[in-house]
Formats: C-alpha cells, structure tokens, sequence
C-alpha cells in the first residue's frame, strides 16, 4: 500500500461531514442538472471532489444571481421607480455578495467559471446584451457553451472565491492546497485535476494542533514537488502532522515487502 493511501486509511475522523462546504453541496447539488455536462458530480462523496462540485453550483448561481438582478432593474425601470443610471450602481452591490476568481493580466473578474472570458465580460460589465441575440439565449439555454472550469482556468481557479482553499505553493507543475476541513494536502497539476492527495493526523498522533500551518506545510509541499520521500515523510513527522508511529509501521512494511519480494528472487 502507497504512502497516500496508508494516510488516507489511517486518518482521524474530519470536520468535512459536518462542514459548511458539504452543507452547501447537499443542498444545492440539484443545480447540477441544468448541464448534463457536470450531472456527475451530484454523486460526489469524497473532499475534493465536493470542493470541485461547489465550484460549479457556485458558477450557476452566480448566472442566476446576475440575471435576476439586471431583469429585475429593468422592470423597476419600466415603472419608472429606477433610472438606467443606477444599473451600475445595483449591480456592483449585488456582484459584491458574490464569489469571483481575478484571472489573466487584465484581472478580469470571473463570476461563472463554466463560461469562457467573453461572456464573463457580459455577465460583468456588459449586462445590456443579456437582452440581445445570441446572449438571450444564455438565459435559459447555454449547456452549449459552458467550459470545463478546471481545464479552462487551470489551477488557480482553486485560490479564488469560489472555495476555502489555502495555496501553498504554486509551481510550474501545478498547485498545492490544504484544506481546513478536511485536513488534506491537494496536489493539482496544470491542467487543474487532482494529482495527489496527502491526509494529515493520524489516529496514533497523540495531539492535533493546526497553529501555523501553512510554515508546517511548506517543507511537506516542497519535499512533494522535489519527489523527495524520505524528507517529505520527515518533515510530515517533525511537524507534527502525521505520527511517527505510523511512519515506523509504513517503513516496517516496506521492508517486509522487499525481502518477500527478494526472497522470491533467489
């Protein structure tokens, strides 16, 4: 058994079932069905993939959200109880309850990550074309246009917004997260999947502390990314993130391991 996968087994019980971002897929994975693209991640069980799941929701209810508000000033405008010079100003207050990744050299405000930059400018700055061709169609179809957000905006789409993800480091192979929730390192490569998981706080560590954390974690992170095992598992224990314990049964089982596997051999 991986090193991951011992941790992954290992590991102490987690706030995640109990937390406010599993609350939130639970209650709003329906949203999932409007695109037949992410339907998928409605059966989301695991951590990260509930983190990437809310990611999506959240896009659609930002599209919601934005639409909502600009047809609605519209309405008030026809009754003349607000001008069209305060669209802007209700549309920014209504955009400020919202979560956005800033993305590219413009720092674009990216409000609906399933959508490519284009129509974000729309949906952000240029709301009058809501109301045009081809952009009205949006409104109730746009399962055509949607992009993967992972792909589409790599790995920072994690450090934004749009989830509660702490960023480690970032490097030219991708980006490593830890998450509060569910005490786990996440390893995302350049194309914004998952490449590695590492779970924190065994069952045998005889105490869990999680002061100063991103100090704790930046030596695991860099020891990851040099593909260095042996200083990565000693930084994992000098930090008191996994127990020594448990390295001591990894290690003896590696050694069983190899002498069965030596063994064979002669």
């Amino acid at each position: 058994m991986s090193l991951f996968k011992t941790l992954k087994r290992y590991q102490r019980p987690t706030p995640f079932g109990k937390c406010a971002e599993r609350e939130f897929f639970l209650a709003n994975r329906v949203v999932l069905t409007k695109v037949p693209l992410f339907a998928d991640y409605m059966k989301a069980d695991d951590p990260f993939t509930i983190i990437r799941a809310n990611i999506i929701i959240r896009a659609i209810l930002n599209k919601e959200s934005i639409e909502k508000a600009y047809f609605g000033h519209k309405k008030l405008e026809k009754k003349d109880l607000v001008t069209p010079e305060d669209l802007p100003t209700i549309m920014k207050g209504v955009q400020s309850d919202l979560p956005y990744h800033v993305y590219g050299v413009n720092k674009d405000k990216i409000y609906i990550p399933i959508f490519p930059v284009a129509l974000n400018l729309v949906y952000s700055q240029d709301y009058e074309k809501l109301e045009a061709a081809p952009y009205m169609s949006l409104l109730n179809k746009f399962a055509g246009v949607v992009v993967d957000p992972f792909d589409y905006y790599g790995p920072d789409i994690y450090d934004s917004y749009f989830t509660r993800l702490i960023l480690i480091r970032k490097t030219k192979e991708g980006s490593a997260y830890f998450d509060y929730d569910s005490d786990a390192i996440y390893f995302v490569n350049k194309q914004g999947r998952p490449d590695a998981t590492i779970c924190l706080f065994d069952k045998y560590l005889e105490k869990v502390s999680h002061n100063h954390m991103v100090k704790r974690l930046t030596p695991v992170v860099d020891a990851f990314y040099k593909g260095d095992k042996e200083e990565l598992t000693r930084q994992l224990v000098e930090n008191q993130l996994i127990s020594s314990k448990l390295i001591y049964r990894i290690n003896a089982k590696d050694t069983a391991h190899f002498l069965r596997a030596y063994g064979e051999q002669q």
